[in-house]
């Protein structure tokens, strides 16, 4: 029987713990309630009966510079107080501008009716997440959404991003792209191994190997940069090697007919040709996201409510994050702007893929 409620936002993730703990969570849900997340703006919508007893109970939390709330955990006494909870997290996310609301659960567990009922679908799993396959994950658009789900891998190593998103853009081409099994991580290390230049991928090499890759498709990138990227902070020998690599790259991307622009292309244009169905591989500036500088490469497939939607083979697995966050990401183009440059003077490194037939 329903009663009186009221709806709290704003309390501390580690009282309402207490309190559930009180009422017999298991270890392993407190733990999610209790594991720091500075910097990925948690915050808990509570359901309170008449006399203050918590009945339900949201965990949320996003990444800065996107466009996405994740519902960490929803804890629950009474089902019309945890339908009242998620309908305030998503009405907390309409007002903030949200493209899409996830919902991570334990792996195999039962989603409730109301959790269908109320829009949301559940999430291709991935390919291989590192150590965070364990968990289901379903998602809510806020906006009108017709994309294809591409597939998604998360990064073994600090310095395949690269790699991986480009296998990534493969799915559905004749080259493929991961398969979901032992030889994944063979394959993801590969590819990085034919487009480094030691240990980073840069714009030019990485689309002469994803242009092989592809079966000769033709590809296209974007840096404005005359001279190498990815090399601040080298000197001597450690420098020169690098260049002389990048210039090989250059020469085999002239040899193969790769277009190489030298302007510096813009959001809008980004935005565009992925929403008409292209794929665009991102050199991005973690910093917005983590809030710590390094140099990331991602994956813009779609276009919804606005917002590109990525892939990040990057998981912050010690904040909390898991495939669910990084799979369909979606990024305001004012964001992106922010995200895609790199270095002191902010150069921007673009490779655009054709659309796929049946992707995009």
């Amino acid at each position: 029987m329903r009663t009186a409620h009221t709806i709290e936002t704003g309390a501390s993730p580690l009282r309402v713990a207490d309190e559930i703990e009180a009422l017999g969570a298991a270890p392993a849900r407190l733990e999610r309630w209790r594991l720091p997340r500075i910097g990925y703006h948690p915050v808990v919508h509570a359901v309170r009966d008449s006399g203050g007893e918590l009945i339900a109970a949201a965990l949320t939390s996003g990444r800065p510079a996107t466009s996405a709330r994740k519902i960490v955990d929803l804890w629950w006494t009474e089902e019309f107080a945890a339908a009242a909870v998620l309908d305030a997290v998503v009405d907390d996310a309409r007002r903030n501008g949200a493209v899409a609301i996830k919902w991570e659960i334990a792996g195999g567990a039962s989603a409730p009716a109301f959790l269908s009922d109320r829009g949301f679908e559940a999430m291709r799993r991935p390919w291989a997440a590192v150590g965070t396959e364990q968990v289901d994950g379903y998602v809510l658009w806020l906006a009108a959404s017709h994309h294809e789900e591409p597939g998604y891998y998360a990064q073994t190593t600090l310095f395949t991003c690269g790699a991986v998103a480009a296998l990534m853009a493969s799915e559905g081409t004749a080259g493929g792209g991961f398969h979901g099994d032992e030889s994944d991580r063979e394959l993801e290390i590969d590819f990085w191994r034919r487009a480094s230049n030691y240990p980073a991928c840069e714009p030019i090499g990485l689309a002469v190997a994803v242009h092989d890759h592809l079966a000769h498709t033709p590809v296209e990138v974007a840096l404005d940069l005359d001279g190498p990227a990815l090399l601040e902070g080298f000197t001597g020998f450690d420098r020169s090697f690098r260049e002389e690599l990048q210039a090989d790259s250059l020469r085999q991307a002239t040899a193969r007919g790769i277009g190489v622009r030298r302007d510096r292309v813009t959001v809008s244009e980004i935005v565009t040709r992925v929403g008409n169905g292209e794929r665009a591989l991102l050199l991005i500036d973690e910093a917005p996201m983590h809030g710590e500088a390094g140099p990331h490469w991602i994956l813009a497939h779609s276009v919804v409510g606005g917002s590109v939607v990525v892939e990040d083979p990057w998981i912050s697995v010690d904040a909390g994050e898991t495939w669910v966050d990084t799979h369909e990401l979606p990024v305001r183009p004012d964001d992106l702007d922010d995200l895609v440059r790199w270095g002191p003077d902010g150069y921007r490194g673009v490779i655009f893929l054709p659309a796929v037939s049946g992707h995009g």
